[in-house]
């Protein structure tokens, strides 16, 4: 649940939360601020680099989707790419399935290739469980690109 005053993601960041994912209710926000913050304890993440993180990406041009309890990070870089990243505090089997469904609607969009800029090895596994073919970036600022 939402801890509030205690520094990191609270209650009061829905609003800034709710936009970066699409104007979503109130009550899918804080689901979502509670994601976060669970992925960032199990990461050893503290609550502030946290939230400073997620303001970030949101400050950058990221949008939010969500599926079960996987988020998913994403901002277009051109017409056909996109870069993303993931925090799921799912099982492995669960977040291969919500990687699948919240990946879709940037193919359907003409998204060709995804970057990440910080390689994780959950989710680079899990993306190689499900198809994509992960290699070294072909762009500077990237470690890590796979085509969908």
């Amino acid at each position: 649940m939402i801890s509030q005053g205690l520094g990191g993601l609270d209650a009061g960041d829905v609003n800034f939360v709710r936009q970066a994912l699409g104007n979503a209710s109130r009550q899918e926000a804080l689901r979502t601020i509670d994601i976060f913050n669970d992925y960032f304890q199990k990461a050893n993440v503290s609550p502030e680099q946290g939230e400073k993180l997620v303001q970030a990406a949101v400050n950058s041009g990221s949008k939010f989707d969500r599926d079960g309890n996987t988020v998913m990070a994403f901002k277009p870089l051109s017409p056909n790419a996109a870069q993303i990243y993931f925090f799921s505090v799912d099982r492995p089997e669960v977040f291969a399935r919500s990687m699948v469904k919240l990946i879709a609607p940037l193919k359907q969009s003409g998204v060709q290739v995804v970057y990440m800029n910080k390689v994780d090895p959950t989710i680079v596994k899990t993306m190689q469980a499900i198809g994509l073919q992960t290699q070294q970036s072909d762009r500077p600022d990237y470690k890590i690109m796979a085509a969908l």
